[in-house]
């Protein structure tokens, strides 16, 4: 069986030399599936197609082929994200019909030598509306959304890596409480045709790994252009994979900006913050946020409520009896945007780009909390607070979640480390110098 402590890399190299085969990787994840059922990870599981792709992978390896870089890796995505033959039901009995074509980021995946084993839970549309899933750290607690499946199931150990998707919040949150790597790429980095659209500007593709050198794996073999996507970009990308594993060239500088709604972080979360600044002394610069981060998070709100109206109105669902009050709701407020106010979102948007190409000309990388602080009760009814994403996810930056935090119940925190458009090699390179680094202070 693979070590819970080997990359993807690592368990591949395994199978290619015969030490592990694909089988046996695919019937382990499925038994922890299957140990861990009270999660609620899974909308859907299918065994026999998952180790019949097990069986032909092995085939392919035996026949001296050359193998993917996630040869036999066991996958989950989201059920928001099509796959032939799975039922794509998206949280809402007004979906579940059987797919009759892949996402193309599945095929990516599969193209790569993946084994999807199946889909992880997902809130209503990916909105608001809690999904059935527990925090796999404690059961009484939110794992957060909308992705939560695709978290929990890697927090559980059910798979190596789960494919998430992120409008706002709902990659980076999951992953802060159920304490995982995460890493929602650069917008436009990972194709979106096949999966559900909520806001064809701000929805966004994420995933959840155990390391940061599966998340830069993982991301190259999702990063493809297609030109059927309007944001899919063309241009070439450096290796997630290589920028992981080296070294930057000199100490990376970073920013921690005090935010209009720093507030709103547990005392635990600022605390936790703070200590991380200090242990970077010199490398560290404390910034007030720009006044505009509070119109920021307004115009994510328009442009993202004023999509999701048109998106569901084409599908005829905006009167439908099966939509949770919480949605339906946000859609109503969605269809009482103006256009104008829906231009001038756009506008704003554009605009933070700009800001933001200029700020990382002076810092690798920003520091944040990935959320205000633990995972809410499952009780509260609520999948918690995505505002720490809100900007940056706007923007379209690159963010990671990196699971070095804990709140005063115990339960993760995650630090979220933001950086420049399209540069997600190097924000990988940063993170991998700043985890090595937080990681030697504490040994020192």
């Amino acid at each position: 069986m693979p070590e819970s402590s080997q990359t993807i890399a690592e368990t591949v190299s395994a199978v290619a030399d015969g030490h592990l085969n694909s089988r046996q990787w695919v019937e382990h994840c499925l038994e922890r599936v299957r140990n861990n059922e009270a999660l609620g990870s899974w909308s859907f599981i299918d065994e026999a197609r998952a180790l019949a792709r097990a069986d032909q992978m092995d085939r392919i390896r035996k026949d001296g082929s050359a193998l993917g870089s996630l040869h036999g890796c066991p996958i989950g995505v989201k059920d928001i994200i099509e796959v032939k033959a799975m039922p794509h039901g998206c949280g809402s009995p007004l979906m579940g019909q059987v797919s009759d074509q892949n996402a193309v980021l599945v095929d990516a995946l599969e193209a790569a030598g993946a084994v999807i084993l199946g889909k992880t839970e997902t809130t209503e549309f990916a909105f608001l509306n809690p999904a059935r899933t527990k925090n796999p750290n404690s059961q009484e607690y939110s794992p957060g959304g909308s992705s939560a499946g695709s978290a929990a199931a890697v927090a559980s150990g059910d798979v190596p890596v789960a494919i998430g998707s992120q409008t706002n919040g709902s990659v980076i949150r999951p992953a802060s409480y159920c304490g995982v790597y995460a890493m929602k790429p650069s917008a436009g980095i990972i194709p979106r045709i096949g999966v559900f659209e909520q806001s064809p500007t701000l929805d966004q593709m994420g995933l959840f790994a155990t390391s940061l050198e599966d998340l830069g794996l993982v991301t190259d073999a999702l990063s493809i252009h297609d030109s059927r996507d309007p944001h899919s970009i063309a241009a070439p990308r450096p290796s997630c994979f290589r920028g992981v594993c080296s070294e930057p060239p000199m100490d990376p500088n970073f920013a921690i900006l005090t935010l209009p709604y720093s507030q709103l972080q547990s005392r635990a979360c600022t605390e936790g913050l703070r200590e991380l600044a200090d242990s970077l002394e010199g490398q560290v610069e404390v910034l007030e946020a720009p006044p505009m981060f509070e119109e920021l998070i307004r115009a994510h709100r328009v442009i993202h409520l004023t999509e999701a109206y048109r998106a569901f109105d084409r599908l005829g669902f905006i009167e439908s009896p099966h939509l949770s009050n919480i949605l339906a709701d946000m859609l109503e407020e969605g269809k009482n945007f103006a256009q104008d106010e829906y231009e001038e979102a756009l506008d704003i948007r554009m605009s933070v780009e700009s800001f933001f190409q200029s700020f990382f000309e002076d810092f690798d990388a920003i520091l944040s909390p990935s959320a205000s602080g633990e995972a809410p009760l499952l009780n509260e009814g609520h999948t918690g607070n995505p505002i720490f994403c809100t900007v940056w996810t706007l923007a379209g930056l690159p963010t990671l979640n990196l699971p070095i935090m804990r709140g005063e119940g115990g339960l993760p925190m995650g630090l979220q480390m933001v950086g420049r458009l399209r540069d997600d090699a190097r924000l990988l390179r940063t993170a991998r110098w700043f985890m090595t680094t937080i990681s030697d202070q504490g040994e020192a």
